[in-house]
C-alpha cells in the first residue's frame, strides 16, 4: 500500500507526464484492458475528466469513498483531487475525456452555475431517457470527430465541441438530483465559492466567521444557507472536508494516525482521534481495519 494516494497525469503514468494539449481523449478499453479492466483508486491533481459509456457490460465506480454501479448508457464527470477507481466489463464501448482544470474554466466562464456542478462527481444515468442520451450522444460524437479531425480551425472547433459537452452535462440531473431552479443560482453560486474557499484553507482549521467575512455574509447567513442546500452547518462542511481527508488517508495509505492528523493540522494526536471518532463514530484505527477487511469503498 503506498504512503500517499497515488496521483496520476493520466493513469499510470508518472505525475510529471505532460500531456500534448491540455484535452485529451482515449477509449475506455485502450487503458483498461492493460490494468486487466481495473483501475485502482488514485487521484489527479489538476486534472478533470468525463467519462461516457455508451454500451457494453457493467461496471462500478469508487468516488470518494460512494460505490456506483455503471450501466451503460450513462455518463460521469469527476473532477481534480477527487480519488475514484474503475472496473469495466471487457466489451465496454466508450471514452475517457481528460481536460487541464485551469483550462476548464475558460469554457464554461460565460455559463453560470455551471462550475458548480462540475466541482462535484456526477454521475448521470441515461438509460431510459433516450433525449437525454441523443443530446449526450450528439455532443461526445461532435468532440470526438474533432479530436481526432484535422480540418482548419481545428483547436477552435475542439473548444467549441467540449464546451457544448460540458453544458449538456451540466444540463442533466445526476442520480438522486433533482433539477435546480433559477433562483438558486446565486446561492449555488455562494456555496461553490464557500467549497472552493474549504478546499484551499480546511488544513488550517479557520473559523467559519473568517470564512462568511469573505464571502461578504454574516456566519449566521452562511450557515443557513448551507443547511438549506447542504444539510449540515458550514463548520459540518468544514468538519467533513477534513474526515473525507483523513478517510482517504486511512484507506489508501500507510501514513501513522500521528502523521495523518498532523497533516491535517491536529498539533494533537488524541485530539484528532477524538474528533475523527465524533465525526464517524469510529476511531481512525477502527475505521483503517474496516476499510481493509470491507469489500466496498469505506464511507
Amino acid at each position: 500500500m503506498p504512503t500517499r494516494v497515488p496521483t496520476f497525469a493520466l493513469y499510470g503514468e508518472r505525475l510529471q507526464t505532460a500531456l500534448d494539449e491540455p484535452i485529451h481523449c482515449e477509449s475506455i478499453a485502450q487503458r483498461s484492458r492493460l490494468h486487466d479492466w481495473e483501475i485502482g483508486p488514485h487521484r489527479h491533481e489538476h486534472l478533470f475528466q468525463i467519462l461516457y459509456l455508451r454500451a457494453g457490460g457493467s461496471g462500478e465506480a469508487l468516488i470518494d469513498g460512494a460505490r456506483l454501479a455503471l450501466r451503460p448508457p450513462c455518463a460521469l464527470t469527476v473532477p481534480a483531487q477527487s480519488v475514484h477507481g474503475f472496473r469495466f466489463a471487457p466489451d465496454v464501448d466508450g471514452v475517457v475525456i481528460t481536460v487541464v482544470e485551469r483550462h476548464l474554466a475558460g469554457l464554461h466562464g460565460a455559463a453560470r452555475g455551471l462550475d458548480a456542478r462540475l466541482a462535484v462527481p456526477r454521475w448521470l444515468p441515461l438509460a431510459g431517457h433516450a433525449e437525454r442520451h441523443a443530446r449526450i450522444e450528439r455532443a461526445c460524437s461532435g468532440f470526438l470527430a474533432e479530436f481526432h479531425g484535422d480540418a482548419a480551425w481545428r483547436s477552435a472547433a475542439l473548444h467549441a465541441a467540449l464546451a457544448l459537452l460540458l453544458v449538456e452535462l451540466g444540463r442533466l440531473p445526476a442520480a438522486g438530483e433533482a433539477r435546480d431552479a433559477p433562483a438558486a443560482a446565486r446561492r449555488e453560486q455562494t456555496l461553490q465559492r464557500f467549497r472552493e474557499l474549504v478546499e484551499r484553507h480546511y488544513r488550517a482549521h479557520r473559523p467559519v466567521g473568517a470564512y462568511a467575512a469573505e464571502l461578504g455574509l454574516t456566519a449566521t447567513h452562511l450557515n443557513r444557507l448551507c443547511r438549506a442546500a447542504l444539510g449540515r452547518s458550514a463548520l459540518g462542511v468544514i468538519a467533513a472536508r477534513l474526515v473525507l481527508e483523513a478517510k482517504r488517508d486511512l484507506a489508501y495509505t500507510t501514513l501513522s494516525v500521528k502523521q495523518i492528523g498532523a497533516g491535517l493540522g491536529f498539533a494533537d494526536p488524541a485530539y484528532f482521534t477524538r474528533f475523527f471518532r465524533h465525526q464517524t463514530g469510529r476511531t481512525p484505527t477502527q475505521f483503517r481495519a474496516h476499510a481493509a477487511g470491507g469489500s466496498s469503498l469505506p464511507t
